[in-house]
């Protein structure tokens, strides 16, 4: 009993040493934790992610728009009428644009492709997408021309096809097939694209008529809706917005037009659903995302409601 004893007491005296010790190893381990942690949280606030710019320029009656997307790569989606051109390069130079990564006609009418053979002899162009509906008109024709002494790479991408910009997906959504005897063959053959970083998309409708939009609906959540023919009634109407649900809708058009752009249909809807509604006609318009927010000209908000 007393040899028992012996050990239970030197064992007791072994156990009392490890407890201590291990007591005081997690002690130090934690403050190495703490020291850690304390690192981390005092390297301050996560670092910001890249945000994308998207600029719609003031061409008057017609169509230009310019994504930068975060890894620096250029989309310029249209190029205004002819007399245009010559404004177009010096807003794209102001924003730093060096290279046209992606040159997007949505279709050949003269307000959207009258400005690209400017843009091209001034820019070097990565490749050109193209609609690929032929009018035949001067405008178009000077187009291809341009193209092909330039030798510049050249698609038509049809629905379903996307490509990757860094971390912008651009999607088409139309054209899928081509479209026949509508008011206009050329606005319902058009190219119309989705552009979403993160959790951010912008619409880019062109000037789709209702017969290429019953093509591919339901159309698309989205944060910014460029509208689709200048704020005409046969192209933006309350259905697509309810479908879209944008923040954000922009009217690019040209003062006093000869169409009556934007129609008071338009104007109506945009006011009762409360959506952000954003001008060309008084000039161009920034916005910019992280693909988590979206931050747009407050000031260039317009809430006027034509009657």
């Amino acid at each position: 009993m007393k040899i028992s004893g012996s050990v239970s007491s030197a064992f007791k005296k072994s156990l009392s040493l490890s407890l201590s010790a291990i007591f005081i190893a997690l002690i130090l381990l934690s403050a190495t934790v703490t020291s850690a942690a304390a690192d981390s949280v005092g390297s301050g606030k996560p670092d910001k992610m890249p945000e994308m710019h998207f600029y719609v320029l003031n061409v008057g009656q017609g169509d230009c728009s310019l994504f930068i997307f975060p890894n620096g790569q250029t989309m310029l989606i249209d190029a205004g009428t002819e007399d245009s051109g010559k404004g177009i390069v010096r807003y794209l130079k102001s924003c730093g644009v060096k290279k046209i990564d992606c040159l997007v006609a949505t279709h050949p009418h003269s307000d959207h492709i009258g400005g690209m053979k400017t843009v091209i002899e001034k820019f070097k162009i990565g490749k050109i997408w193209d609609s690929g509906f032929i009018l035949g008109s001067k405008p178009q024709k000077d187009f291809y021309i341009t193209i092909k002494n330039k030798n510049i790479r050249f698609g038509r991408p049809k629905r379903g096809y996307s490509e990757k910009f860094g971390e912008v997906l651009v999607e088409v959504l139309a054209p899928a097939a081509e479209l026949r005897n509508t008011d206009s063959d050329a606005n319902n053959n058009c190219l119309v694209l989705l552009i979403t970083y993160g959790k951010v998309s912008f619409l880019m409708a062109g000037d789709m008529e209702e017969e290429e939009r019953r093509t591919i609906e339901p159309l698309p959540l989205c944060a910014v809706l460029k509208a689709a023919h200048h704020g005409s009634k046969n192209g933006t109407d309350m259905r697509m917005l309810r479908e879209t649900s944008p923040i954000a809708v922009i009217l690019s058009y040209g003062k006093d037009n000869s169409y009556g752009f934007p129609h008071k249909e338009v104007v109506l809807a945009l006011s009762k659903m409360r959506i952000k509604r954003f001008d060309t006609v008084n000039g161009a318009l920034k916005f910019r995302t992280d693909g988590i927010s979206l931050t747009y000209p407050k000031n260039r908000e317009v809430f006027a409601v034509e009657k």
